[in-house]
């Protein structure tokens, strides 16, 4: 049995699965939506994730599980809902090819002549390798990577800040919201999916010491230093160069700016890249839970659930590698999956926020033990706050896809309902048996 991961792995993972796409795929996108709004777009991100933390914090402290998210609809609302839970979660989970693109488009900024989809693919077959080697050496790989980007980041924020123009930060609507406030808040909700990864440590509960203290504490902790990070980052790639020169670019091109060429190409290697892996690495290390702990209900076949020797569910990787691969090879760009993938995950977090408001009703023995108790009435006003958030937020996100992406979505749902009634017999027979 592998050794459980500790606070400081754990804070390692979750700040490895935050600073990703957000930073260095995305700013440049949300530039061009908000501006010089860009800075006050990550501090909304970063509050709409830290409302998505609370319910799941409050589940994590009170019932930890591996593959929390699903296990957590299932006994609290209903098996049916998991599985649309599970149908949300996978399509969410069309963000993975950001991080490979996003790797890709780095290494072209280094090395000019890649095939950028040859790159992208790579980067995703490396880290489905590093993932089948087992979560413990993954987490290693990820604690060395987290260090150097974060030392990258830090580089940029001290050689950009002195040459800030602060006047471009003036709160106006005209200067943060230059192209209306729609979309300075879906700028908002793309970057928000980015800010809110460390509440994926609660798909990896059953392989964390002391997890009712220590995974609410990581998801917290985390999201706090790394919004810390993305508020100067984002002054510095905003309020540096012109917005029509940053504007759907990556943050590269500031840091050629304002870098020498040893510290630009560290930036560069150190920072973006590593960023991105440790973002790509993390996920695939925990995606695959939900999906394994419904293969064992039934809604899947039992053989997805298999491990190798390392704890590694070998299908279920391989499946979503496949997911990451599709918008890949069929050249959907960076604003379209992001859109879909936050637009999805914040449904699929609606789900949780109604599992979490059920706990004190359903569980009230697990919920008074809770680190994270407070008396019910309070929780319940708090999370229909949490609610309004992150349904405005989804659709927000949701409200930029086009005719022709709806259609594909509604072609999925209809699969995904077909399967659910093919298979709910056998969800019935194998929990009839427990």
């Amino acid at each position: 049995m592998e050794k459980k991961l500790n606070f400081w792995e754990c804070m390692s993972f979750c700040i490895g699965q935050i600073v990703g796409s957000g930073v260095f795929v995305l700013t440049g996108v949300v530039i061009g939506l908000t501006g010089h709004g860009t800075p006050y777009a990550f501090g909304v991100a970063a509050l709409i994730a830290l409302c998505q933390l609370i319910p799941m914090a409050v589940l994590a402290s009170c019932m930890p599980a591996t593959g929390g998210s699903y296990v957590y609809v299932k006994k609290l609302i209903g098996p049916r809902m998991s599985f649309v839970f599970l149908m949300l979660f996978v399509l969410g989970q069309i963000m993975i090819s950001t991080f490979a693109l996003g790797f890709a488009s780095y290494v072209a900024v280094i090395f000019p002549g890649v095939n950028q989809m040859a790159i992208a693919l790579g980067a995703l077959a490396l880290a489905v390798v590093v993932n089948l080697i087992g979560l413990k050496t993954s987490a290693r790989v990820q604690t060395v990577m987290v260090a150097m980007l974060l030392i990258s980041l830090f580089i940029y924020i001290i050689f950009g800040l002195p040459k800030v123009e602060w006047s471009a930060l003036e709160l106006a609507a005209h200067n943060i919201m230059p192209n209306g406030p729609l979309k300075f808040l879906r700028g908002a909700a793309m970057l928000s999916f980015a800010c809110s990864g460390a509440k994926f440590l609660a798909e990896n509960g059953g392989s964390v010491e002391n997890p009712g203290k220590t995974i609410p504490r990581a998801m917290v902790l985390s999201t706090i230093v790394v919004a810390a990070f993305y508020a100067f980052v984002g002054i510095v790639a905003a309020c540096v160069l012109p917005v029509e020169e940053v504007a759907g670019t990556n943050i590269s091109v500031v840091a050629k700016s304002v870098f020498p060429a040893p510290v630009y190409l560290f930036f560069v290697i150190g920072g973006a890249w590593f960023a991105l892996l440790t973002t790509l690495n993390g996920t695939l290390s925990w995606v695959t839970r939900s999906l394994q702990r419904a293969a064992n209900d039934g809604w899947l076949p039992e053989i997805c659930a298999k491990e190798n020797k390392n704890g590694t569910p070998v299908l279920l990787l391989l499946f979503f590698f496949i997911v990451g691969v599709i918008p890949i090879v069929t050249g959907m760009n960076t604003e379209d999956i992001s859109n879909m993938g936050t637009g999805c995950n914040k449904m699929a977090d609606l789900l949780i926020v109604y599992a979490c408001a059920q706990l004190p009703r359903l569980l009230p023995e697990e919920y008074k033990k809770s680190v994270l108790y407070i008396d019910p009435k309070k929780l319940n006003a708090i999370l229909f706050g949490v609610f309004v958030v992150l349904a405005a937020t989804s659709y927000v996100s949701l409200s930029g896809m086009t005719g022709r992406q709806f259609l594909y979505m509604g072609i999925y749902v209809v699969a995904a309902i077909v399967l659910m009634t093919l298979r709910y017999g056998k969800y019935k027979e194998k929990n009839a048996e427990k």
